[in-house]
């Protein structure tokens, strides 16, 4: 379906102009940045205040045990928020984060047992607002009424933008100023997200309510294993692009190449999302896998070829994540897009998790380029669990 605006047909800039049409939207685009940037700051603002105190092995275990507890807890918070009591359940998780991170940042300050810093980082992944959801709900609904992916591709697009804008952030308040001070800052751009989100034109109104019983089916749990193949393969990559440049003694151009990659996811979803017609998963994930074997190709030649790869290697995956959400938004049974949102969350930070450890095991044992191999069989395998979810799905409707 073409969207019109009167009888022009909708151009790149009318299609964003659509999607933030709202003071709703423009409100969710902004709680959006925040509580992205938030999520983005805290990996590498670990990084930098537990490595000082206790080892870089424990500051990646403290990000790793939030990212574990955010996944498990997801489907239930996912549930919850699109209840009645969906303001509630915000503003309690909120209280719950910020007394993980709270705890975190005074455990390391005070160099306490590593034990108290883990717990923290446990407590802060189990509360984490689910603002993400609420957000994907809202899009996805969206998206379903305009016909376009453009909402979902926003929302891909400032993701990508936060995960550069986000450490960039948390390094320059570590270095510059104090190491405890970028936490301060997640907690405060958390507390602002939800607390917009939670104004009184926002939850009520940015979701459909929560739906009682039922709503599992064979069509979503194949695309959750195709979204969990995805982020698992795209997680390896993110993670064995530093061990390359780190192999190759050119630790200098980690950023770069993730940024480059951001960079090209970021102009993928926005043009793609702008299309009239959708792109289908299938060619979104193949699109995908063709730039890992780039990578992996370029890899051997120089730590440059790699960077003129990046942008081409991240052109598809702001879309394919786009794509996903609309994929699930369109098997989502009426009232249930809290919990599917919540169980796709957990899914893709599960994969994430899964990804980051295979990556980097393959890649210290055989050397980065094997990722390589990792990446298109990933890619392969969601496609065939995507044409039986098609199959499935079209056979239930029959």
């Amino acid at each position: 379906m073409t969207g019109t605006r009167g009888t022009r047909p909708f151009g790149f800039v009318d299609t964003y102009r659509d999607v933030l049409a709202t003071p709703v939207d423009r409100r969710l685009a902004l709680v959006s940045v925040l509580s992205k940037l938030s999520y983005g700051m805290f990996p590498v603002s670990a990084v930098l205040l537990l490595s000082q105190r206790y080892s870089y092995g424990a500051a990646g275990g403290a990000a790793g045990v939030m990212l574990l507890a955010t996944a498990v807890s997801s489907p239930a918070r996912g549930r919850l928020v699109t209840g009645r009591s969906g303001r509630a359940v915000l503003l309690l998780c909120l209280a719950g984060y910020l007394a993980g991170v709270t705890g975190l940042v005074a455990g390391a300050s005070e160099r306490l047992p590593f034990v108290v810093v883990l717990l923290s980082s446990f407590v802060a992944g189990l509360c984490a607002p689910p603002v993400g959801i609420v957000l994907r709900a809202h899009w996805t609904a969206a998206d379903r009424r305009r016909g376009r992916p453009s909402g979902n591709a926003l929302e891909s697009a400032l993701m990508d933008i936060t995960l550069i804008t986000g450490p960039v952030l948390a390094t320059w308040l570590s270095v510059s100023l104090r190491p405890a001070l970028p936490f301060v800052a997640v907690g405060v751009l958390m507390a602002a997200a939800v607390l917009l989100l939670s104004a009184p034109v926002g939850v009520t109104s940015a979701v459909t309510p929560h739906r009682d019983g039922p709503w599992v089916s064979r069509p979503l749990l194949a695309v959750f294993g195709a979204l969990f193949l995805f982020a698992a393969a795209l997680s390896a990559v993110e993670i064995v692009l530093p061990i390359h440049a780190q192999q190759q003694h050119v630790t200098g151009y980690s950023g770069w190449f993730l940024a480059s990659m951001s960079l090209g996811s970021i102009a993928g979803a926005l043009v793609l999302g702008a299309l009239p017609t959708r792109v289908g998963l299938p060619p979104l994930l193949g699109g995908f896998a063709a730039g890992a074997c780039l990578l992996g190709l370029a890899m051997p030649v120089s730590p440059i070829a790699v960077l003129a790869a990046c942008p081409l290697a991240g052109l598809a995956i702001g879309s394919t994540f786009a794509r996903f959400y609309g994929v699930l938004g369109e098997m989502t049974p009426a009232g249930a897009d809290g919990s599917v949102q919540g169980w796709a969350t957990g899914v893709t930070m599960t994969g994430f998790a899964v990804g980051n450890a295979a990556g980097a095991a393959l890649a210290g044992a055989h050397g980065a380029p094997a990722f390589l191999f990792l990446s298109p069989v990933a890619g392969a395998a969601a496609v065939v669990l995507l044409s039986l979810a098609k199959t499935t799905h079209h056979e239930e409707q029959a």
